[in-house]
């Protein structure tokens, strides 16, 4: 799902790589290098996203060539509040090709598979097959909100007790349980009332909380260098996310984690080009350095 940013004089970007599932990965990939991309593609994937996946020591393997193009969109921000307008080069037919299935997912499954991150609506077939998987790999879930539709939190209480985690915004979390932005507690309140181990419930530029159903921990965004582009953020701290509460971390290591993979990806456009041993050491510095300061 490539994207290209439309600026408010209407000047456009070049094309970069993105999408949720490649974000996510990006914010994985920072921690970790036993990661991988399960995705259907567009036949020209290969100079951009083929070309990230082997200087980042990913495997191709799980990613099927579906459809002529990569999904491809023009993105437009509102200076505001974050949100944006999008409008796509190849039409929904072409993104409709590329959708991952559960099929698809469970053969990518090994011994070692932990979890899996996915952004999907909440269609109750996709969802029983999600769980027949889920049960029979004992693999876990976690799960990023995309648009519901009318009667969106019965649609949303139906499906999400198959996750294990789950991530929204605080657009998203405003319009699920009908709560004005502004009271964030009362929105917290709520999110730890739902069936999940965990969630990270990001409120944009500000950073993010960690809530689990007996706790909530905030922790404020993380920059790396200057902001340029804040495309993937919530994917990419939400793939981060999910690896650190697999792995074992706690709440506020666990959003730390995810900020500091938000705050690489935000450093420049598209995910960030090469994670090197350096970066990779540099996170686990910046990691301590935020830990110390939240206690503090």
């Amino acid at each position: 799902m490539s994207d290209t940013i439309e600026d408010s004089r209407g000047s456009l970007s070049d094309v970069h790589p993105g999408g949720p599932a490649f974000y996510a990965l990006a914010g994985v990939r920072l921690w970790t290098k036993d990661c991988r991309l399960v995705s259907q593609a567009g036949e020209d994937y290969d100079g951009t996203y083929g070309k990230w996946l082997d200087v980042n020591g990913i495997s191709r393997r799980s990613v099927r060539v579906s459809a002529e193009h990569c999904s491809q969109h023009i993105l437009k921000y509102d200076k505001v509040d974050g949100t944006f307008n999008w409008r796509s080069l190849y039409g929904q037919e072409n993104l409709g090709f590329l959708k991952t299935t559960p099929e698809q997912i469970e053969e990518a499954v090994t011994e070692s598979t932990a979890g899996f991150y996915l952004a999907q609506n909440t269609d109750r077939i996709f969802w029983n097959k999600l769980a027949d998987i889920k049960s029979r790999r004992n693999i876990k879930m976690m799960w990023e909100l995309e648009h519901t539709g009318e009667d969106a939190l019965r649609r949303v209480r139906n499906v999400i007790s198959i996750a294990d985690m789950w991530s929204l915004n605080l657009s998203e979390a405003s319009m699920l349980f009908d709560i004005p932005r502004e009271r964030e507690e009362d929105i917290i309140n709520l999110i730890m009332k739902m069936p999940v181990e965990m969630t990270l419930f990001r409120v944009g530029k500000r950073g993010a909380y960690c809530v689990t159903p007996t706790d909530a921990v905030f922790c404020p965004s993380i920059d790396i260098a200057e902001s340029v582009d804040p495309t993937g953020c919530g994917n990419c701290s939400t793939g981060a996310a999910m690896f650190a509460h697999l792995e074992g971390h706690s709440p506020a290591e666990v959003v730390a984690i995810a900020n500091i993979s938000a705050g690489f990806n935000a450093a420049q456009f598209g995910p960030y080009p090469l994670f090197t041993e350096d970066d990779m050491s540099r996170a686990q510095t910046l990691l301590k350095e935020t830990i110390k300061n939240m206690a503090n």
